[in-house]
């Protein structure tokens, strides 16, 4: 009996360590805006490439600084973007033929230093949002279009974890995981 919970204790300690997951918590991220209709404004294009830190606050709260019309916040696996108040009329226009276009880059994952956005699991009740990804991006854009607070856009972000680098703290758990199963083969000796 003492030696299958000492071969389960360390079977659980190696899987537990290698299937160690990431996460965009303590990243440094990037966010551009920009509009495809109209000229350059100073609330969108006039912001440049904003930088925040990703944890458990929203990263750009309000970011137009407009009652609270739009807020990103980057969470450890997915963007979601919410409206706090309206109805009211888009951003710049109203007419819907333009977007408001976002950028989210230098998305590089805590943990899994080789990870790669691999896809988007879009989830919204909006109509004609686009989105995209590149390796370490995500773009979305938002029709210029009237805006309630019932809507909502969650990105959830996908991944790539066969190539992922192990952490210190994941090596640690498998060395001590080994270091059990050593230990087991000897006293079997």
């Amino acid at each position: 009996m003492k030696q299958l919970f000492g071969i389960f204790f360390s079977l659980s300690i190696l899987v537990w360590g290698a299937s160690a997951s990431a996460s965009l918590i303590g990243d440094e991220v990037f966010l551009t805006c920009a509009q495809s209709s109209g000229s350059d404004h100073e609330l969108c294009e006039g912001k440049g490439s904003m930088a925040a830190t990703v944890d458990n606050a929203v990263e750009y709260p309000d970011y137009f600084n407009f009652e609270n019309s739009l807020s990103i916040d980057v969470g450890a696996e997915s963007v979601a973007v919410t409206f706090e108040n309206g109805p009211f009329c888009g951003w710049f226009t109203c007419d819907g033929q333009g977007l408001l276009e976002f950028w989210l880059t230098d998305l590089d994952w805590v943990g899994m230093p080789s990870g790669l956005i691999t896809g988007l699991n879009v989830v919204t009740n909006m109509t004609n949002v686009q989105t995209s990804y590149a390796d370490h991006s995500i773009y979305f854009a938002l029709p210029e279009s009237r805006v309630d607070s019932s809507m909502f856009l969650t990105l959830n972000i996908v991944t790539s974890h066969g190539v992922s680098v192990p952490a210190p703290a994941t090596n640690t758990i498998f060395a001590l995981g080994l270091l059990g199963l050593i230990m087991r083969r000897r006293k079997q000796k």
